[in-house]
């Protein structure tokens, strides 16, 4: 599939989710419920309950990062002292 075809194919489809939500929200009748909720109410709470996981997964993935990368080495006092001649020096 070529980029043009794509790029189409994702406006064509970003234009039709927009219309979509916009009905969801404010133009879906009151009186259907699914799971005791309407169906305005679902399309407020989805979208938050994915923000909020996404940002629970990040927060998961650094302190998964933080915990499993190993600590950095001390620098010795004699390789401080060599760099630091070394810096003078020059």
């Amino acid at each position: 599939m070529r980029d043009i075809t794509q790029g189409r194919l994702l406006l064509a489809l970003s234009f039709f989710a927009m219309i979509l939500y916009f009905w969801a929200l404010f133009l879906a009748p009151h009186n259907v419920e699914f799971l005791g909720r309407t169906v305005a109410d679902w399309a407020l709470l989805i979208p938050v309950m994915i923000i909020v996981y996404l940002f629970l997964v990040v927060v998961a993935w650094i302190g998964w990062a933080m915990a499993t990368t190993p600590p950095s080495l001390p620098l010795s006092e004699e390789n401080s002292k060599e760099e630091e001649e070394k810096e003078t020096s020059t």
